[in-house]
């Protein structure tokens, strides 16, 4: 299950995971892209963590997931990214009403446990790129 590092262009770094592929641009937003029909658990979910810490060691990472169809995220895992450090806002983008609903759970998780970083919810990924890259 190892990860495939390789860099594209001076501005761009992709890793492809068995169950997402992170890319991050030139405007410093790191992308993931999670694969559909996918369950997140604690192990994933670290993974996930660990490979957008490691591209982005600023620790003031900007994250929009865009997650795939039928993904599931478990309530531990959900714990992992509420708990995760290295972060300064992440974005989760929707795409049907079940996403929204999920992502609308997040962001309550996020504030009841007190996230490190600010996390929001958008439909629109040109509004979620500025509202990363706002001041």
């Amino acid at each position: 299950m190892g990860n495939k590092v390789s860099q594209q262009t001076t501005d761009k770094a992709t890793v492809e995971t068995a169950n997402s592929r992170f890319v991050f641009h030139e405007n410093s937003i790191l992308y993931l892209y999670v694969h559909d029909n996918l369950t997140i658990d604690v192990p994933e979910a670290q993974q996930m963590v660990q490979n957008a810490q490691k591209i982005d060691p600023s620790g003031t990472i900007h994250l929009l997931i865009i997650c795939g169809m039928n993904n599931d995220i478990s309530f531990a895992a959900q714990r992992v990214f509420a708990s995760a450090t290295g972060f300064s806002r992440v974005v989760f983008m929707t795409r049907n009403q079940l996403q929204a609903q999920v992502g609308q759970f997040l962001v309550t998780m996020m504030r009841t446990l007190k996230s490190n970083y600010e996390f929001k919810l958008f439909y629109d990924i040109k509004q979620a790129e500025a509202w990363l890259l706002r001041p």
